[in-house]
């Protein structure tokens, strides 16, 4: 009787763990058959959504332009709708402590937390009609343009004039400084010479 019980009992411990078992495993498959397809889904939207080289990144750039929100983010026109979204955006005790700091502070300082918000969210990498805007008042420089835009907001909260000709005008200037530096830099690289020993 006894020796049935036991049985009885590891048959039922069988049982249950072999249907833990394939419990666990069958989520563990869904899991990979889900992963799969969300990869191969990635790739295949960007594949079809961004082609490669310079031609499939200017035919993103100017899709993107044209379009007022990208991946459900509103986009600003311009930098009073820039401003205008950051103030609606950004908490109240952010905004005071903002306000408060120095221009040149905030400048630098927020350059990678808020900064890289605006840069990812406004879609500087490929392109938005944020960006376009900023190029056409001729700041072509991702970095300047997070800093302008900040800048811009800064004054803005502090009611101050933004300046935008004068920023403008610095901004091309930094960027030209850059292009001089680094291509005289280029250019000392490329006129060294050294004299070459003969083998024995």
């Amino acid at each position: 009787m006894s020796y049935l019980r036991t049985i009885d009992v590891s048959r039922t411990i069988f049982v249950r763990s072999l249907h833990l078992t394939l419990k666990m495993n069958m989520k563990l498959l869904l899991s990979a058959i889900f992963s799969f397809l969300l990869i191969f889904t990635a790739f295949a939207q960007n594949e079809a959504q961004y082609p490669k080289g310079k031609k499939g990144y200017e035919e993103t750039y100017n899709r993107n332009i044209k379009k007022s929100r990208i991946a459900g983010v509103y986009i600003p026109k311009d930098i009073h709708e820039a401003i205008q979204e950051l103030d609606a955006l950004s908490p109240d005790g952010a905004k005071v402590k903002f306000t408060n700091a120095p221009e040149e502070v905030i400048a630098t300082k927020l350059h990678f937390g808020l900064g890289r918000w605006i840069s990812v969210f406004w879609n500087f990498e490929e392109g938005s009609r944020y960006v376009e805007y900023l190029r056409n008042l001729g700041i072509t420089d991702p970095d300047h343009m997070i800093q302008f835009t900040i800048v811009s907001y800064h004054r803005y909260k502090n009611g101050r004039e933004l300046d935008i000709d004068k920023q403008v005008a610095h901004y091309k200037s930094e960027r030209e400084k850059f292009l001089l530096e680094y291509r005289s830099n280029i250019n000392e690289i490329s006129s060294e010479s050294r004299p070459v020993k003969k083998g024995n």
